[in-house]
């Protein structure tokens, strides 16, 4: 029995051998492709837009400042109240200015008094003079006292209808009909003749933009600016271009229909063209993502290659721009599978 084992291990060693020289061949999991669709590349002008900064704002802000000095009696507004023109918003006082008037208003009494006795005595030197008790001097004389009697109580109406005008002034009323943006003068606070009291929005709204010089130099009227801000309007039309420039910036002024005007001074990011620019622009079907690397099928010969590429939007949705990996005349493709 012990035999016939070394004998039979014999025989079985040659056929375990030759088991493992034979090469299994894997199961193929390469999927065969055909081009379905072609797009050659070429370049192609396009916009140029430059990034920029810019703000909710109206086209004009005023300001409603303090015409007298005194103390701040009453503020009537808050931040984003809205206003009217005209509307009183702050009311100033001063009693020197309030003890004026009274002094006005008691001389003219006293002048229209005085002219009141004045023409009474004229009246009667009138008539003795008609009767002959009078002689012309003592009449002339009358006539020059009522006359100037009645110049002074004009004065004093004069002089009491600029106390009570100045007294008016401390009313701090709104220039024009807007949003009140700034009012943070305390109540009971001492003025200054000219002091801000409220600075208030006036005009239409539209987005205020700070372009480079460089930038701006290049926008006109009506050239057409990209928005990228949720709930708001794509696209604006630049309105004016500012001719001055503050610390390299120039102020752009867009007008965007349909802003909201509950968040002045919102920052807002836009896109505006610079003039234009060459562009390898490719349909965004050709563009596929794979493990977040945008890719597309290039024909080479025969044989269809993945390439890697960058890209960005463009003002067209359904079109994207290659910036690396490709070049022009480059023919991309959009594979089909066929199987495995």
């Amino acid at each position: 029995m012990r035999r016939l084992v070394p004998a039979f291990a014999a025989l079985a060693l040659p056929l375990v051998l030759a088991a493992c020289g034979k090469e299994t061949a894997p199961a193929s999991d390469v999927a065969t492709v055909t081009p379905s669709a072609q797009h050659r590349l070429t370049a192609t002008t396009v916009p140029d837009l430059k990034p920029v900064s810019g703000q909710i704002a109206t086209r004009d802000e005023v300001m409603a400042v303090a015409r007298i000095g005194g103390i701040l009696t009453s503020l009537d507004v808050r931040a984003g109240d809205p206003v009217r023109a005209g509307q009183r918003i702050a009311l100033i006082s001063d009693d020197r200015i309030s003890q004026a008037s009274g002094a006005a208003s008691a001389a003219v009494a006293a002048a229209e008094a005085e002219a009141a006795r004045a023409t009474a005595d004229l009246a009667r030197i009138r008539e003795l003079h008609a009767a002959g008790v009078y002689a012309n001097a003592r009449l002339e004389s009358a006539t020059a006292m009522a006359t100037e009697a009645q110049a002074r109580a004009r004065a004093a109406r004069g002089e009491a209808g600029a106390a009570a005008a100045l007294s008016g002034q401390g009313a701090v009323l709104a220039p024009a009909a807007g949003r009140v943006i700034l009012a943070d003068v305390p109540q009971g606070s001492p003025v200054m003749p000219g002091q801000l009291i409220a600075r208030l929005s006036a005009g239409p709204l539209l987005l205020k933009l700070d372009a480079p010089e460089a930038v701006a130099l290049a926008l006109k009227v009506g050239d057409t600016v990209e928005l990228a801000e949720p709930g708001l309007s794509k696209t604006g039309r630049v309105d004016r271009v500012w001719p001055g420039a503050v610390a390299g910036l120039v102020r752009v002024d867009v007008a965007v229909d349909n802003l909201p005007d509950r968040l002045l001074g919102r920052r807002v990011s836009a896109m505006v063209p610079a003039g234009t620019r060459k562009a390898l622009v490719a349909p965004r079907s050709f563009v596929r993502m794979s493990h977040g690397i945008a890719q597309v099928s290039v024909l080479q010969g025969k044989s269809v290659v993945d390439v890697p590429v960058e890209t960005a939007d463009t003002t067209n949705p359904g079109r994207v721009e290659l910036l690396t990996g490709v070049a022009a005349g480059d023919v991309l493709v959009v594979q089909a599978e066929r199987g495995r």
